[in-house]
C-alpha cells in the first residue's frame, strides 16, 4: 500500500497545517537582560516552502520603556556559527510589530533550531522591552529554493567596525573571500544587513551620512547607496525623539531592509570565486583619529562622547545565498496540486474526484507517519470516517496508477 508514501509525503502535509511556530511570547528583556535563547522545531528540509516570515513585536513592560532607539536583532545559532537573520531598530517608547521575510535562511530553519533575540540597551532598573517572535512557513513549490547560506563578513552591536580611521581602516574587517560555487547552483545572491551609526563627525557620519558602498564579485562591482529616505512615513508613528530623520540604512521603529543583490551573472559555477566588499573612502577629520584635529578650531570637539559626538561605525551581516531547482513532494491543495475536492463534517472527510475511473490507493496517517487506515478508491467519491480520531493533525495520502502521490491535510 502507501507505507513508503506516508514516510515521504506525510511531513509535507502535516507541516502545511502547522505553519506558524511560536518562539517568544512577551519575553522580558528588562533590568539589563539583553538577550534570550530558545530552541524550536521547524519543518524538515524536504518540506517545500515558498516563504518564511518572521513576526517580531515589542510590548511595553510593567516598568516602562527604555527611552531610546536601540539596535535589536534575531540570530540563528548553529554549532559552527551565528547568523543574523533580522535587525530591528526599536521605536522611541511605543509598541510596534513587523513582518520580515527571512526566506533566504530556510536552509538554517530546519528541524531543531536555536534562536537568539537581542536588544542593546542599558537600563538597569525595571525598564526595557517585552519581545514576541513567531515564524510562519508558507507552503508552496517555488521554482528555486535556497540550499546553502555562507557567511561572508559579520560583526554585531558590541564589535564595532570604525569608519574613517586612517590608522584602523574599515577595509581590514572585510577581507576578500573565496567561495566555491557548485555546478548545480542556478542562482547566487548577495544578502546583507548594513547600517551606519555615530554622529557629530565629518559629514555627520555614519548615521546621517549618505555613502555608496559596493559588493565586488570577481572584479565586477554592484554599488548601492545606503540610505533610508522615508523615515517620516514609518508606519510606527508617531514616536518621541528624532524618528523622522532619515538615516544610513535604517529608521527608528522599523526593521532593516536587506541589501539583496543577484550576482549570478558574475559567478563562475564549478569554480572558486572572489567576493569582496568596498566601503566608500572616507576620513573622519573631526576625531581623535586625525592628528591635526584641534577642538574648537577644526571642529567643535575632537573627542568622542556619549551624546552628540560618537564614533562613526558600521554594523554588517553579509552572506552568499545559493539557490537550486526545487525538488520533492507536492504540498497538497495549497498549490492546487491535489486533483480532488474535499469537505469535512462531524463524521469525517469526503473526497471527490472528477473524470477518473482508475483505482487509487489511499491511507490515513497521523503525525508520526503511522498508517491508521488504508484502502482503495473506486468511483467519484470516498468517505473516510474520522470521528474516532483524537484531536491532532492527520493527512490522507493518495496514490494514482501513474505513481503520483498527493497529500490532503486534515485537522479534526
Amino acid at each position: 500500500m502507501l507505507r513508503y508514501a506516508a514516510l515521504l509525503g506525510v511531513t509535507a502535509a502535516l507541516w502545511a497545517q502547522q505553519w506558524e511556530i511560536p518562539i517568544l511570547d512577551r519575553a522580558p528583556l528588562v533590568g539589563g537582560k539583553q538577550d534570550t535563547v530558545v530552541t524550536i522545531v521547524c519543518p524538515p528540509a524536504d518540506v517545500l516552502v515558498e516563504q518564511v516570515v518572521l513576526s517580531y513585536a515589542l510590548h511595553r513592560p510593567p516598568g516602562g520603556w527604555d527611552p531610546w532607539d536601540r539596535i535589536a536583532y534575531v540570530n540563528v545559532l548553529t554549532e559552527q556559527d551565528t547568523f543574523e537573520i533580522a535587525r530591528i531598530m526599536t521605536p522611541y517608547s511605543r509598541e510596534c510589530g513587523w513582518e520580515i521575510d527571512v526566506t533566504p535562511f530556510r536552509p538554517l530553519l530546519t528541524d531543531t533550531v536555536r534562536i537568539r533575540a537581542f536588544i542593546l540597551y542599558w537600563a538597569s532598573g525595571p525598564q526595557g522591552y517585552l519581545v514576541s517572535l513567531r515564524l510562519r512557513f508558507v507552503p508552496g513549490q517555488p521554482e528555486l529554493v535556497p540550499y546553502r547560506v555562507v557567511r561572508l563578513w559579520a560583526n554585531d552591536a558590541l564589535r564595532r567596525w570604525p569608519y574613517g580611521n586612517p590608522k584602523d581602516p574599515i577595509e581590514r574587517y572585510v577581507p576578500p573571500r573565496r567561495l566555491f560555487i557548485e555546478d548545480s547552483a542556478l542562482a547566487v545572491h548577495f544578502w546583507a544587513l548594513l547600517t551606519g551609526h555615530g554622529q557629530g563627525n565629518t559629514d555627520n557620519a555614519a548615521e546621517f551620512s549618505q555613502k555608496t558602498h559596493a559588493v565586488v564579485v570577481n572584479g565586477e562591482e554592484y554599488p548601492r547607496l545606503l540610505w533610508r529616505d522615508d523615515c517620516a512615513q514609518n508606519p510606527c508613528r508617531p514616536q518621541a525623539g528624532t524618528w523622522q530623520y532619515n538615516r544610513a540604512g535604517w529608521c527608528p521603529g522599523d526593521y532593516v531592509r536587506p541589501w539583496e543583490e543577484d550576482i549570478t551573472a558574475s559567478v563562475r559555477r564549478g569554480d572558486s570565486n572572489t567576493i569582496a566588499f568596498r566601503f566608500q573612502p572616507y576620513i573622519n577629520y573631526c576625531s581623535p583619529w586625525w592628528d591635526s584635529c584641534v577642538s574648537g578650531i577644526t571642529c567643535p570637539d575632537c573627542n568622542f562622547n556619549s551624546t552628540g559626538h560618537t564614533m562613526p561605525w558600521y554594523m554588517m551581516s553579509a552572506y552568499a545565498v545559493l539557490y537550486r531547482r526545487a525538488a520533492g513532494q507536492s504540498v497538497g491543495e495549497h498549490r492546487g496540486a491535489v486533483p480532488v475536492e474535499f469537505v469535512q463534517d462531524q463524521y469525517g472527510i469526503v473526497l471527490r474526484r472528477r473524470g477518473s475511473a482508475s483505482v487509487w490507493q489511499w491511507a490515513l496517517v497521523n503525525l508520526l507517519g503511522q498508517v491508521l487506515r488504508s484502502g482503495e478508491w473506486h468511483g467519484e467519491s470516498l468517505r473516510i470516517p474520522l470521528q474516532q480520531c483524537a484531536a491532532g493533525v492527520y493527512a490522507v495520502l493518495l496514490k494514482t496508477p501513474q505513481q503520483q502521490v498527493y497529500v490532503v491535510p486534515w485537522v479534526p
